[in-house]
């Protein structure tokens, strides 16, 4: 499974003067990702939780977390809790023997970590101790069977931490500037923290040679086809970060989530939307490949709490909206379950986008520009918003500062609605006088229609 760009930020090099964290979760075709809010609490002795594909004793306490997941999953791609803790996952391909039975899957373990930990090193200290004992590499697809392992990228108020797992072996690196993961080992003799041993298995398997240090990266990765795909988005994902001379901020932010390798030699041949080429903002030609299924940019603010951006499906053919920590999220971000539904974000945003592949010349400038407006219109009245909740935060007025907060993310999720519906409706209605679907993603499209149920051309 080609799946994931994940990057994240230290305070000196985002506008917001907070760690960041931004994620593009790439899934199998048709997984819906609805966007969840799931209250902690104080569990009583005995208690347990049931994962993905396991059932595991409950934390004494759980924290509050808010995730984007695959609906048919427990776990979370990616997600932030209470305390500020923000996780991202990526798939990994180790050389380690694979599991015998059916182990946690790497976003079960994500949604663990932000449930029991308030920082990104207990974060680490949660992973690694459920890794150890349950192993991972369960099957994390519908489709088909699809086992990887993971690296995680983990940010709070004052640490970013990039954890990445092979089996269950493991290496952490605090990070002091910034970080990008791309389904490639990115961690090579310079780590923080490893498992005690990670040297001793690589050497046992004579993975490098007897005077050489160890490389995690170089000793454990998988030689195989993905590489050769996933180390060009991890290059052009470093490349994007490090072209920029001062701090990003969000609207570069989402650019990088949106690239496409647009100006260079390995650009999509006839648009993005065709899926050629694997990409950041991905998109899928077979199925059996990936594309990308939805989007979080988010970063702690002293008084707001978490701040967050979400874009479901394709982040060029959608939009970023603000959420906040208001207690829940509108119902048109949580419904998204196997099949289409008409009062779906996620299944109206995945439609206009299939929509625009049909033919991206002639469809994708102008609806991408209208996308744009808005996407530009709801940063400007999210950074507003933003300042008066604070003022009203240091009025102590809490209460009313949420509730406008909540507003804004209703309102911005009804004109999301509105304009993705309008787009879909102009396009169907141009395709239908041409006389059905053309092109070369014709039969693509019929099959995707079958297996989701869901109309393009109502």
């Amino acid at each position: 499974m080609l799946s994931c760009d994940t990057f994240a930020l230290t305070k000196e090099f985002f506008t917001g003067n907070q760690n960041f964290l931004a994620k593009n979760s790439d899934r199998p075709l048709g997984e819906a990702q609805p966007l969840s809010f799931f209250p902690g609490g104080v569990h009583e002795k005995g208690e347990t939780v049931k994962c993905t594909h396991l059932t595991i004793p409950q934390a004494e306490k759980t924290y509050t977390v808010l995730g984007s997941r695959p609906y048919w999953i427990w776990g979370f791609e990616m997600g932030v809790n209470e305390c500020g803790l923000i996780i991202g996952n990526e798939a990994e391909g180790s050389r380690c023997e694979g599991e015998k039975e059916e182990g946690l899957l790497g976003m079960d373990l994500l949604r663990l970590a932000l449930e029991r930990a308030d920082t990104a090193r207990k974060g680490v200290d949660v992973i690694t101790a459920l890794l150890t004992q349950y192993g991972q590499n369960a099957n994390a697809s519908p489709l088909f069977d699809r086992r990887y392992e993971n690296s995680f990228l983990l940010v709070d108020k004052e640490e970013i931490w990039l954890l990445e797992t092979a089996g269950r072996q493991w290496a952490a690196k605090k990070i002091t500037d910034w970080a990008a993961i791309s389904n490639c080992y990115s961690i090579g003799t310079d780590y923080t923290l490893c498992s005690d041993q990670l040297e001793e298995y690589a050497r046992n398997r004579r993975w490098l040679r007897p005077d050489e240090p160890l490389d995690f990266a170089k000793a454990y990765t998988l030689p195989a086809l993905r590489q050769s795909q996933s180390t060009p988005r991890f290059r052009r994902l470093k490349k994007l970060i490090s072209a920029h001379q001062k701090p990003l901020d969000m609207a570069n932010a989402k650019k990088i989530l949106r690239d496409h390798f647009e100006g260079e030699i390995i650009e999509p041949r006839f648009g993005a939307c065709y899926g050629g080429f694997v990409s950041i903002c991905m998109h899928a030609m077979t199925w059996d490949s990936s594309q990308t299924a939805a989007s979080l940019l988010c970063h702690w603010d002293d008084l707001l709490g978490p701040v967050s951006r979400y874009s479901a499906s394709m982040p060029c053919c959608s939009v970023f909206i603000p959420v906040y920590w208001a207690g829940d999220v509108p119902d048109a971000m949580k419904n998204a379950g196997e099949f289409y539904r008409e009062d779906s974000l996620w299944w109206e945003t995945e439609r206009l986008a299939m929509l625009i592949s049909v033919d991206e010349g002639r469809y994708g400038v102008s609806a991408r520009a209208a996308l744009r407006r808005l996407d530009e219109d709801f940063h400007a009245r999210a950074e507003s918003m933003e300042q008066c909740a604070r003022n009203l935060m240091q009025q102590g007025e809490k209460e009313a500062a949420l509730q406008n907060l909540a507003q804004l993310t209703e309102a911005c999720t009804a004109e999301a609605m509105q304009l993705i519906k309008q787009l879909a409706k102009e396009i169907s209605d141009d395709i239908r006088q041409a006389g059905g679907l053309f092109g070369p993603r014709k039969e693509f499209l019929e099959a995707y229609m079958q297996r989701t149920k869901l109309e393009l051309l109502k």
